[in-house]
């Protein structure tokens, strides 16, 4: 068995993460939003339909 890192890319404030299946999650912070979707697309869609927030690179500016 190989150790596969989980992909991920942030989407209107909120992390995308690939996990194992395919499945793709939408976190807040630890929390995950939403349900589990089998394509990229469909959780960066859910993402971009909720309340933008910040990005983490700006919350770590000030």
């Amino acid at each position: 068995m190989s150790w596969k890192t989980r992909k991920f890319e942030y989407v209107n404030g909120y992390k995308v993460v690939e996990t194992d299946g395919p499945t793709f999650r939408v976190y807040d912070g630890s929390d995950q939003v939403g349900e589990d979707f089998p394509y990229s697309g469909e959780a960066a869609a859910y993402a971009k339909s909720l309340p933008p927030r910040d990005t983490p690179i700006s919350r770590n500016l000030g």
